[in-house]
């Protein structure tokens, strides 16, 4: 494998004018054996290795060998084998034997124990349900109440509103009070333009007159905050 490192080096102008390039460095990495990544060489896919030959002598000594420890591993088996039975044999649970009575007996009293289990298992999923039961009618009903007083204040505030532009409607100009609203607005205009100073004076009307008052000061209105 081969890991290639690059060093970029400032160029610099020797005193005879050459100009000095960039150096790489490269460092070179030999496995010592083959990665076990890569794969069969092409020259060696299709070679089948020879299998080497094995002396009488060999092969008889690998035998003894490997029938030496089967044998040796039954033995250990068949011991462990017979320390189970044995401890089986000597325990108090396992050593005493019951007559068909008594294992019905049993049988019978391990049958009302899960029956008073189930029994007590039910009763408490049937207080769970109920509790679970009003606490979701509580809610149900707090949340109706809830939206009963969320449409009454609607209403009411709608029928303020009503209300509200009922008497407003008092004040609009209809068809037959046209030509009156008409005659009153030439007879009493209003001014709502207005100027203030840097000072913070109001002077109101588009074309009102600065006028002095007793005191040498124009006539003007000071805005209030």
């Amino acid at each position: 494998m081969l890991r290639a490192g690059c060093q970029l080096l400032t160029q610099s102008t020797l005193p005879t004018g050459k100009t000095v390039g960039n150096s790489f460095t490269l460092e070179f990495v030999r496995w010592r054996r083959k990665p076990r990544w890569l794969p069969v060489a092409k020259s060696k896919m299709f070679r089948v290795p020879e299998r080497k030959k094995q002396s009488e002598e060999e092969r008889t000594e690998l035998m003894r060998l490997h029938n030496q420890y089967k044998t040796q591993l039954r033995s250990v088996r068949q011991f462990l084998r017979e320390e189970v039975v044995r401890h089986e044999e000597t325990s108090t649970a396992d050593h005493i034997v019951l007559t068909p009575e008594q294992e019905e007996s049993v049988f019978q009293q391990c049958v009302e124990a899960n029956a008073a289990w189930n029994a007590s298992i039910a009763k408490e999923r049937d207080q769970r349900l109920a509790k679970e039961r009003e606490e979701k009618v509580a809610y149900v009903q707090e949340r109706l109440e809830a939206r009963q007083l969320r449409e009454e204040e609607r209403k009411k505030q709608a029928n303020q509103r009503v209300l509200f532009e009922i008497e407003r409607s008092k004040t609009f100009i209809t068809r037959e009070t046209l030509d009156a609203a008409i005659e009153t607005a030439l007879a009493n205009p209003v001014d709502h333009n207005f100027a203030i100073d840097l000072a913070g004076n109001l002077y109101q009307g588009r074309s009102t007159s600065q006028l002095s008052d007793a005191s040498g000061e124009p006539n003007q209105q000071v805005l209030s905050n």
